[in-house]
Parts: C-alpha cells; structure tokens; sequence
C-alpha cells in the first residue's frame, strides 16, 4: 500500500514476518518564511523560516503515524538538514512533539534537494509479536520479533581525541562494534550500514604514491576494521562460496566529520537465509583495482533477506557505473537511467535466485523506500522526473551530496519487499 498523505508526504506499508512495516519520506513546506523588514530580526529580505518548517513536518508526521498505528513503533528515523546549525532546535522539537522517541535517530548534514530546510525518511515496524527497546536514547533500538532479534543504530560518531579522515572513521565503526556487542550482537550480523562521510573528495593524507581522499581513507578504516569477520555465515544459503560484506552507502555529507547507522539480526531458526547480492554487470566493489582506492570498499551491492514467502532487499548505494568503470560523464539524465538499470538487474528475481533465494519476482516496482543523492542541486528536477517514471508512488527522499567519483552525479539506494 502506497499512499500521499498531506503535501511532500508519501508512504508505504508492507507486511514484514508476521507484523508491518511502513515507510515514510517526507520534506518540510519551505513556503514557511520570516517576512522581509521583520522588525525584531531585522532581516532586509524574507529568509526560510527553518523552526516554522520543522515544527510543522514532525507534527503532520505524527500525525499520519497515529492514524496508520505506528505511533511507538518507530526503528529508525533519518533527518536531513539544510543547515547543521539547526541540529539542536530539532533535536529540542523531536523531545517535544515525540516523546516516545523516534527509533535510531541520525542527523545528517545534507540539503534537501528541492531546497526544503529538512527532510526525514522513517521505519516503523508494528505487530502483535512485535516490541521495543531503547538502550540509548534516539540512538539504538532493538526489536524482537517470533523469530528474530533486530539491531538499529544510528548517529554513531568518533570521540573528540581523534583527527582526520581515516582515525575518525576508525573511531567511528569502533564506536558502532561496542554498542553491538552491548546489545549482544556480533559484527558479522549487520545487514546495512550507511556512512556519511563529509567531503568525501577533498584530499586528506600525503602518502609516498600519493594523497588520498577523504573516501580512500574511510575505505582503508573500514577494511582494517572488517579485518576478518565471515559476514552472515550463519544465514548464507547452502553452496554459497564468495565473498560476504554488508550492503553499504559511502556518501558526502556538508561538514568535515563522519556519522553512521547499521542494521543486524540475530536469528536463531534455520529457515532464515541473507545473503549479499552482487550485480552481473558490474565489478565487485570489493574487487574494484587500486587506482580507485587504496583498500577497495568491502561492501556488498545488496542484501537479501529471506524467510518462507517473503523477501526483503537492501540495495546499496548505486551509481552509473557497469564493470568497474563510471558511465555517461556529464550526462545527469543518461546517469539516472543507468543507475535504475543496475538496481533493476541487481534485484531481478533471475539474479536472486542466481545467489539462492528462488521463487520471488521482483524489480523496480518492488522498492518501497528510495533515497537519491544529486550532487548538484541544478539537476534535480531532471533526476526527479526520471526516478519518478520508474518509482511512481514511491516514498523518495532527495538530497544534495557528493558521491564517491568526481564523474558521478547521481547516486540511489533503496529497500524492496516481495512476497511468493
């Protein structure tokens, strides 16, 4: 089900194991602006009326989440703001309008695309066998369900002790591996993980080869801190013999620093299968050469998650790339298309069962939850328009952001819900 409930407000609830689970992205009015002369602030011309909008988008968020019974059954919320400097009005706001917190809190320092001061993407998930707990305030939630525990985590951040890219990320996952295992999860159980890595591009350590960015950094901290944990070889199906990581998103974010958010499970009942996904057409990114970086990104395309007849899919952070190498410079609207082409192929029921999980149709009609990232702001109508023809309906979340290649101007990730 797939609905637009008030302006810029769409969602979508799908049946998750035994419960439900809906999907929200939402973008706050920008029309709301302080008036030009405005005799107390003094402003000589209107400006965006920033606490107006987000006041008003939590509450007409509460709003649809008390009349679809998802009031207290929020996992994960992700905010997008135009302006950090706004992080502590909205973390004042969400204390106020939701008192029962909002899941796994992340702040993340990206515009909205169509020029809105916040945007929010939101899990809730909501069933009889279902409950909640909250170890840290807005910041991880765990949830059980009859036949598995679930981890969500977000806003994890290095200490104040660590500088640069590489030793704040370390720091970062370090962070995000301890909560886990306060939570009693491992490592090796996250599905998905996202990492918002502020200027991904600009150049941050001097080496004998060369200076490497702030990207090559982050991949190199992140493989020293893999090491060599066997990603969810409990739950791998049966002759599966390659390379296992967790689907990921790497993108740029508007200040210098690096946050994080992960999901895991622990399941103990056999019948359970995830399994990462790798598209036919492209290059590993595991594998990728090191004129790319250094340490190549250890994720997977996807994650696949099965149980009986029902089917859900991570996708990873996707470019216009095929084999290893980017497509169409400079052509925004070619690079769309080819992204949306490499996520159709990657969770294509053909390329499931190529990986082990048989009987399931699926395709882009299957996304129920989509986040585009639009390096330049001047594309974003276009970028719409395009994704829009493919998703129709679909709750989308768009943001400004650098993305991992100079060349690439588009990046997409999403999450599909299919059923036998």
């Amino acid at each position: 089900m797939r609905k637009a409930y008030k302006k810029d407000i769409v969602y979508s609830v799908v049946p998750f194991c035994d419960a439900s689970q809906l999907f929200l992205t939402a973008s706050s009015d920008s029309s709301f602006v302080t008036p030009a002369n405005d005799t107390i602030q003094g402003h000589s011309q209107s400006v965006p009326d920033y606490p107006r909008q987000i006041r008003q988008l939590l509450e007409d968020v509460r709003e649809l989440l008390l009349a679809e019974g998802f009031r207290s059954a929020v996992v994960m919320s992700n905010f997008h703001l135009a302006d950090i400097r706004m992080k502590e009005l909205l973390r004042q706001l969400v204390t106020e309008i939701f008192p029962e917190g909002l899941g796994a809190l992340t702040i993340v320092p990206q515009a909205p695309a169509n020029g809105s001061a916040c945007g929010v993407e939101i899990w809730a998930i909501a069933g009889q066998n279902v409950s909640h707990r909250v170890f840290v305030p807005n910041h991880v939630v765990t949830m059980q369900t009859e036949s598995a525990r679930w981890f969500f985590g977000g806003n994890f951040r290095a200490g104040n002790a660590t500088v640069g890219a590489y030793s704040r990320a370390f720091d970062t996952f370090r962070r995000l591996g301890s909560q886990l295992r306060r939570c009693r999860m491992r490592l090796e159980q996250v599905l998905r993980m996202w990492i918002y890595q502020g200027h991904l591009l600009l150049p941050d350590k001097k080496t004998p080869a060369g200076v490497l960015q702030r990207y090559q950094e982050l991949n190199r901290a992140r493989t020293d801190f893999f090491g060599n944990t066997k990603f969810l070889r409990n739950y791998l199906p049966e002759g599966f013999n390659s390379a296992a990581f967790p689907a990921s998103t790497g993108i740029g974010a508007d200040d210098v620093d690096v946050v994080m958010s992960a999901i895991s499970v622990d399941v103990e009942q056999g019948d359970f299968i995830a399994v990462p996904l790798e598209n036919p057409n492209q290059t590993s990114a595991f594998s990728y050469g090191a004129n790319y970086s250094p340490q190549s990104p250890k994720f997977a395309r996807g994650v696949a998650v099965s149980r009986k007849n029902w089917c859900q899919i991570f996708v990873s952070g996707t470019a216009s790339i095929t084999n290893s190498e980017s497509r169409f410079d400079g052509d925004p609207a070619s690079q769309t298309e080819q992204t949306l082409n490499n996520i159709a192929t990657l969770i294509d029921g053909d390329n499931l069962a190529k990986h082990g999980i048989n009987g399931f149709k699926s395709g882009l009609d299957k996304l129920e939850c989509v986040r585009v990232y639009v390096k330049y702001p001047k594309d974003f109508n276009l970028v719409q328009k395009i994704c829009e023809k493919h998703m129709e309906n679909v709750p989308i979340l768009y943001s400004v952001a650098d993305v991992c290649r100079p060349e690439l101007l588009v990046e997409i990730e999403g999450f599909a819900v299919t059923t036998k």
